[in-house]
């Protein structure tokens, strides 16, 4: 695991922090342009959020390997989920400054997306239980409210409540691991736990561990913390569903990695009894995604099962740790996922403005209204099923590579993965089945413009799935970075 290099002084945080405190500056004035009356109805809002999520990405660009002792960790890790954090940050605010041109709450909505961003860099860097309850509890608020946004929709105030209740549960029982780990080993922070645990493990502690990675797990939609994931795809605005199908994903895969480094003892990672353990836990979620995904008939449906494979597969990667090549292929993976998730779901919501709708049903005539909309909609689909050349194919041979080099449980693992992609293809296929060959319904709806902005994201999505799977050193290129 990576240890940073050197503690920053009072003088050297700001700039250490400068994406944060971008991210942070724009929330601020997104609530401020409430009290402007000549602001409210005009999409100034929207801008100020779009600006200040580039700041914070290009500043995000440059290297850092600090502590912020005893509560963040500025290591290459976090620098990698941080570049992907606030890029995907900017794509969701861009796309919403296109899809949402008639909505007349900017300012909220702008407000909320950041938010979650925020608590996501945080969780991101967390190298301390405190600042990872206080991110993931930020990435929550923000998340909430986005899911039930549409008011007086039954299917929003449906996911909400779900995402809301569920949500409510993991924190509560991560909250109570994280005080017994407190307890029983007398620290807060991943080093401290880690060495404790290093010398005793008894079953108390093994309890509060997994207890306190209930929040990790929630957050990466995996088996048994997932059944809020269908409901509220369906029913949240296809926006909302990309900022919570992205940004929590990568910010728990970038800590997973941490806290299995530095709280976990070397000895009992793969192809020991951690490794078995997180390996079967990820069978279990793309064994339940695979099998449940080909019986929805809703295209936002079969993107949130099949979002539970693809929390399953980051946490068989993180089964292989510890190794900078497990580091590295979590990292890829999360960020091909990223990428190519937030692309189908702006291509969605750009179908829907159109048919009203998401239901395998009402994609009929797709290709013939809109054609590039609906071929980078089978692009995105084609690279989440891992098919090459694209950014999935990558990520999900970095995992299978090593799966099969690990114990019997992680090659079962593999094998295990094979075999669900084969199935999830299928389930995708219905989408396409249904967008691309099934003939355009009689008559037809009149065609609605697709934004600049939402076709700048399209492009950029796009253009990261294929450069991301071309790439060949990626991989090679993710080691250098994250080895000490």
């Amino acid at each position: 695991m990576i240890a940073p290099q050197g503690t920053p002084t009072v003088a050297e945080l700001p700039g250490l922090l400068l994406p944060e405190l971008f991210v942070a500056a724009g929330m601020l004035l997104c609530m401020l342009s409430t009290l402007v009356p000549a602001w409210r109805s005009s999409r100034l809002s929207l801008w100020i959020a779009v600006t200040a999520a580039l700041a914070a990405f290009v500043s995000a660009l440059a290297p850092s390997r600090a502590a912020l002792e005893p509560m963040l960790a500025l290591d290459p890790i976090a620098g990698a989920a941080r570049v992907v954090i606030t890029g995907v940050l900017a794509l969701l605010l861009l796309a919403g400054a296109g899809e949402r041109r008639t909505a007349a709450d900017h300012d909220a909505w702008s407000t909320c997306v950041l938010g979650t961003g925020l608590g996501a860099m945080l969780v991101s860097s967390a190298s301390n239980v405190v600042p990872l309850w206080l991110g993931l509890e930020l990435v929550s608020l923000g998340s909430y409210t986005l899911a039930a946004w549409l008011a007086g929709d039954r299917r929003a105030a449906e996911a909400g409540m779900k995402y809301v209740l569920f949500g409510g549960t993991a924190s509560g029982l991560m909250l109570f691991g994280m005080s017994h780990l407190y307890g029983l080993t007398g620290h807060l922070d991943f080093l401290g736990i880690g060495q404790q645990l290093a010398r005793e493990m008894p079953v108390g502690v093994v309890a509060a561990l997994v207890l306190a990675a209930v929040g990790i797990a929630y957050k990466l939609t995996i088996v048994p913390f997932h059944f809020y994931a269908p409901d509220v795809y369906q029913g949240a605005p296809a926006l909302s569903v990309a900022v919570v199908a992205t940004l929590p994903k990568i910010a728990a895969a970038a800590v997973l990695v941490r806290a299995l480094g530095l709280a976990v003892p070397s000895g009992l990672c793969a192809p020991g009894q951690v490794g078995a353990v997180l390996a079967g836990v990820a069978i279990a979620s793309l064994g339940v995604a695979a099998f449940t995904a080909l019986a929805q008939r809703d295209a936002r449906r079969i993107i949130a099962f099949s979002g539970i494979g693809h929390g399953g597969t980051i946490v068989l990667g993180a089964s292989a740790l510890p190794g900078a090549d497990a580091t590295a292929a979590v990292l890829l993976y999360v960020t091909a996922y990223a990428a190519a998730t937030l692309g189908a779901l702006v291509c969605l919501s750009v179908l829907e403005r159109e048919q009203g709708s998401s239901a395998l049903a009402a994609l009929p005539g797709a290709m013939q209204r809109k054609p590039w909309v609906t071929s980078a909609l089978c692009l995105f689909l084609a690279s989440l099923v891992g098919i090459p050349p694209l950014a999935g194919f990558l990520g999900k041979w970095s995992v299978l590579q090593l799966a099969l080099h690990g114990g019997p449980v992680l090659v079962a693992g593999a094998l295990v993965l094979l075999a669900t992609t084969a199935i999830l293809a299928w389930a995708y296929l219905l989408i396409v089945r249904a967008a691309v060959l099934a003939p355009a319904p009689q008559p037809e709806r009149a065609p609605v413009p697709v934004p600049v902005s939402s076709a700048i994201v399209l492009g950029v999505c796009a253009a990261a799935t294929l450069g991301l799977g071309l790439w060949l050193d990626a991989l090679p290129a993710l080691v250098r970075l994250v080895q000490p």
